[in-house]
């Protein structure tokens, strides 16, 4: 029916999150229900809708098998270096979305808007933090990354990897239906989606979206329970907010350039780690393929043939940076402009996520 039914499908399995994902919130928002249901209805979103409605119905939908899926989406191995180095930039995550948070969050107090508050906790014990860690960061950090890093980041692979960057991270952001959670949310979205396109998996992704959403979970159980280790923090960032306007201004921006700079260095030393040293082997192979070939037209020597199997192709002589930059430049060969009805769901999705996301500014959080 469409030129395209990958972004069709694309968008439409998504419309069907959204609109889900509303319901269950105004429902939840307009009913007293206990605190139990609050985790199963959270655990529906994650795993029902963020999830299983990409995995399964869009593999329904395309004709192919969940493994297929699966492979598109990026479920590729990753090494222990950028385990490592995923958990490191995580924790960069977070300490930019403080500054980014706060940074918006000033603004918006500008034009009026109070910040939310959902009621102070007196008791916080630490089964709760166990609960709590399962549901805030590890389900989001998979399903959230499946929905996003995973259908979305794929689905508009064909229009432009730019656009599909963007487009997934700004979904991302409007799908927390939240004024004050859509700036940053967006602009760790989009960086997510870099990550993921550059190490071409989705892994890292999951893992740094599990360590930031840990983090702040953490730092809420230490909050109530007044641990040291908050207060530390706590007047780590009063001390470059504490100061007149201009001098936290200047202090946040220049501690934003530093984080961002350390992020460059991990995701380039990701980058080799993955990407990089598949494109080597696809390389070598390539390599050794044709001059296997052009040998066995001369000779029929087999141990003349063999000893070009010892063959390596280097690309870090072509230069890291720049193949770095050529990755980034090209995305994929073939660009597909989608057409209106291919993106009619995505206009009603980023009608939705507007609408909701600037109705919080006015009257609240839903």
């Amino acid at each position: 029916m469409y030129k395209n039914k990958e972004v069709f499908n694309t968008n439409l399995v998504y419309f069907l999150i959204i609109c889900l994902f509303i319901c269950i919130r105004i429902l939840s928002s307009t009913i007293s229900i206990p605190a139990v249901w609050g985790y199963v209805l959270n655990g529906v979103i994650q795993i029902g809708l963020m999830l299983s409605l990409p995995l399964f119905l869009f593999s329904f939908l395309q004709r192919q098998k969940v493994s297929k899926t699966i492979k598109d989406y990026g479920f590729n191995k990753i090494g222990l270096k950028t385990i490592l180095l995923s958990f490191v930039a995580g924790i960069i995550v977070y300490l930019i979305t403080i500054f980014v948070a706060t940074f918006f969050s000033a603004i918006l107090a500008l034009f009026g808007y109070e910040n939310s508050s959902s009621g102070v906790m007196t008791s916080y014990p630490f089964w709760l933090l166990i609960l709590e860690l399962f549901v805030s960061a590890v389900l989001p950090g998979i399903c959230e990354e499946v929905a996003h890093r995973g259908m979305l980041l794929n689905g508009y692979k064909k229009t432009g990897v730019k656009r599909a960057i963007i487009l997934s991270g700004l979904l991302f952001g409007l799908m927390h239906l939240n004024i004050e959670q859509f700036f940053y949310a967006t602009i760790i979205g989009m960086f997510f989606g870099f990550v993921a396109y550059f190490t071409d998996s989705i892994f890292p992704t999951m893992i740094m979206h599990f360590t930031n959403n840990a983090i702040s979970t953490f730092m809420g159980y230490a909050s109530v329970n007044n641990l040291p280790i908050y207060n530390s923090f706590n007047s780590f960032i009063s001390s470059i907010f504490g100061g007149s306007a201009i001098l936290s201004i200047f202090m946040m921006f220049l501690f934003i350039l530093i984080l961002v700079g350390i992020m460059y260095l991990i995701v380039m030393a990701m980058f080799k780690d993955t990407r990089l040293k598949s494109m080597a082997k696809v390389a070598d192979q390539a390599v050794k393929d044709e001059l296997r070939r052009r040998l066995m037209e001369g000779i029929n020597d087999a141990e003349d043939v063999k000893k070009y199997d010892n063959i390596d192709v280097d690309l870090k002589t072509f230069g890291n940076n720049k193949i770095f930059s050529i990755v980034l430049r090209t995305g994929y060969k073939n660009v597909y402009t989608p057409t209106f009805r291919d993106n009619i769901f995505l206009y009603v999705n980023l009608f939705l996520g507007i609408a909701i996301t600037i109705s919080t500014f006015i009257w609240g959080v839903i």
